[in-house]
């Protein structure tokens, strides 16, 4: 076994040589193999190693050439550079004049730019780069106009202060399951009704108790004869025994009885273990850790198989063709080598045939350039909301209808105009957009806006009587009670959802239910079973690009079409004129129809299978005659319908 494992693991060496050398000795050093002493010295080696090195430093170009957006990388920490657009002997493109006038312009439209932005969404932080700024409250400041008086002031804040206790309340009020929230962790707080000072309760409190004691005790007996999945959950402390293993229990068998139903039971349970083995091969197998095992068909006394070889050469060559497919197939999927290959490219080699002349190569590459510059001005044409891309982060610009320079298209009052035009419009769709849809939240920037409801405000007109809002409000819950038993009517899969102390029975299978016969129970049965079939066959017949599916894992199947004695789909497919009479309609002119020889045989199976349908369903027979001219227009059936439910042939 040791010799085994150690032949496996350089099979695996040699066949992956990419996977990293694994040793479980921290002291193993190692060395490379073509790097010895006393390795031959190659003369082609520093020529291989120049041209390697030509490579790396070509294809290093190659790829800052495709990718400017790169960023510079040097492994030399001590290396700087200086910009190409601000050394000193850069040409001049702009007066310093100008210069400090585009940095003055754009700096202007940055700070005009932020204050757009915090005029648009004031719920943005003011955001300062100053750590030692301060501010004060615009609102609160000495130098404030006062618009209020400070009676009125105090009344507000009194009048809000009470309205977020009432809020505070009502929520309370409303969700009494929330728990009570207390900022100070050194409160602390006593039973409002076991108090020493509580009025003294009737005689009834103790009664009341043990009903609640009594309920509680029903509930969790409910809950175990309900849920049994659910843990036993007792004191840590609590201890036990088993009822059954005491010694004052009644012996209810004999030692052997016990030794006998011990034995069964583990036979039980290795033959479940066997039949899982066996209906489920892929289920991986679970051994003890200790266990250890050899390959039966490896093992030294195996007998010599001759053809052993000749099957391996076969599947390896039937591996190698399943490669050449998928590859010829699919041609996206990279190519896959081993680490160490290295190549070229064919069509660049030095001995490659010349295929077109030197100035046909450059007007090639300049057409393609310009087309690719077209299409790119294509692009930009037809997507103007596309951002604009530029890979030099030095790169400025301005609005060219902004511009000093620009052309005047209006006047100041028709910009003026165009702009009270475009905020009513933008004014009156947000007036369109809250009437149709009302049920969108209102959105406001001030946090500390309030409101109340207009509808239940003191000063509110009263819409109706109390007893017109109580009937209203006992319509309303019948309604939803109706729609309810409508909804549970339509849609009998949803689950039930009821009180978690509810439980219930099983109708069906209650003691006093009205035990059926057992003959008709398995009449009943086999009928389902074989409409089921019937289901299964019609579904594959209207669906044949479902896949078939088996239990059997170890089911294997051929193509009926492809099988050796197949006839060819010259003699299976074709066309065929329609009958104008019965005359040459004969049994010879039915060739193509012989793979529908099925139909003749299910015939008999149909009518029975329908009989035994139509007495196991309650209700009328449908009459079999012929509809009318307008009924008869108004159906639609399908060949698996007419098959399955008419007596009517489909073929003749």
């Amino acid at each position: 076994m040791a010799e085994a494992r150690a032949l496996k693991e350089l099979a695996i060496a040699y066949k992956h040589p990419e996977v990293p050398v694994v040793t479980t000795d921290p002291t193993a050093t190692a060395r490379c193999y073509f790097g010895r002493p006393s390795a031959p010295n190659s003369e082609e080696e520093g020529e291989r190693q120049l041209i390697l090195e030509e490579a790396r430093a070509l294809k290093k170009v190659a790829v800052d050439y495709k990718h400017p957006e790169l960023p510079v990388t040097t492994t030399d920490p001590t290396a700087c550079g200086r910009n190409y657009f601000d050394r000193p002997s850069a040409i001049v493109e702009e007066d310093w004049e100008e210069a400090e006038e585009r940095a003055r312009v754009l700096a202007d439209a940055k700070a005009l730019k932020g204050f757009a932005v915090d005029y648009m969404h004031p719920e943005r932080p003011v955001t300062t780069t100053d750590p030692t700024a301060c501010g004060r409250n615009y609102f609160n400041r000495p130098s404030a106009v006062v618009e209020e008086e400070w009676e009125e002031a105090e009344e507000r804040a009194r009048i809000l202060a009470e309205a977020k206790s009432l809020k505070k309340l009502a929520v309370d009020y409303m969700h009494p399951e929330r728990p009570v929230v207390v900022e100070d962790p050194t409160v602390f707080g006593r039973n409002y009704f076991t108090r020493p000072s509580a009025v003294e309760m009737e005689e009834d409190s103790e009664e009341l108790g043990r009903i609640l004691a009594d309920a509680r005790a029903l509930k969790k007996n409910a809950v175990d004869y309900m849920h049994p999945e659910l843990p036993v959950s007792v004191d840590p402390t609590a201890c036990g025994r088993n009822y059954f293993d005491r010694p004052s229990a009644v012996s209810e068998q004999e030692w052997e009885e016990a030794e006998e139903r011990a034995r069964i039971l583990a036979e039980a349970k290795s033959l479940k273990k066997l039949a899982v083995d066996y209906m489920h091969p892929e289920l991986p197998v679970s051994t003890d850790a200790t266990a250890f095992g050899r390959n039966y068909f490896s093992r030294p006394s195996a007998p010599i198989n001759e053809e052993s070889d000749e099957r391996s050469r076969i599947l390896e060559e039937a591996r190698a063709l399943k490669k050449l497919a998928t590859d010829y197939l699919h041609p996206e999927l990279p190519v896959a080598t081993d680490a160490m290959a290295t190549a070229r490219c064919y069509f660049d080699r030095p001995s490659a045939v010349t295929e077109e002349e030197w100035e046909e190569a450059e007007e090639r590459a300049r057409i393609i350039e310009e087309a690719k510059s077209l299409k790119k001005l294509a692009v930009d044409y037809l997507h103007p909301e596309l951002p604009v891309v530029t890979t030099d982060p030095t790169a400025t610009a301005r609005c060219y209808f902004d511009r000093p320079s620009a052309v005047t298209e209006e006047e100041w009052e028709e910009a003026e105009e165009r702009a009270r035009i475009i905020e009513e419009a933008k004014s009156l769709k947000k007036l369109a957009v809250d009437y149709l849809h009302p049920e969108l939240p209102v959105v406001t920037t001030d946090p500390t806006a309030t409101a109340r409801c207009y509808y239940d405000r003191p000063s509110a007109v009263t819409g109706e009587e109390w007893e017109e809002a109580e009937e209203r409000a006992r319509v309303l819950a019948d309604a939803k009670v109706l729609k309810k038993l409508a909804v549970d009517y339509l849609h009998p899969e949803l689950p039930v959802a009821t009180e978690p102390t509810a439980f219930a029975r099983n109708y069906f299978g209650r003691p006093s239910a009205v035990v059926s016969d057992p003959e008709e129970e398995a009449e009943r049965e086999s009928i389902l079973a074989e409409a089921r079939v019937l289901k299964k066959q019609a579904v594959a017949f209207m669906h044949p690009e479902f896949p078939v599916t088996t239990d059997d894992p170890a089911a294997c199947g051929r193509n009926y079409f492809d099988r050796p004695s197949a006839r060819g789909h010259d003699h299976m497919i074709h066309t065929f004129p329609v009958h104008e009479d019965d005359e040459h309609h004969d049994e010879h002119h039915h060739e193509h129809l012989d793979h529908f020889g099925m139909d003749e045989e299910m015939d008999t199976r149909y009518d029975d299978i329908r009989q035994q349908l139509d007495a196991a369903v309650p209700g009328n027979k449908p009459n079999k005659g012929h509809a009318s001219g307008s009924e008869e227009g108004n159906l639609s059936r399908s060949p698996s319908s007419v098959m399955l439910l008419n007596d009517e042939p489909i073929y003749d």
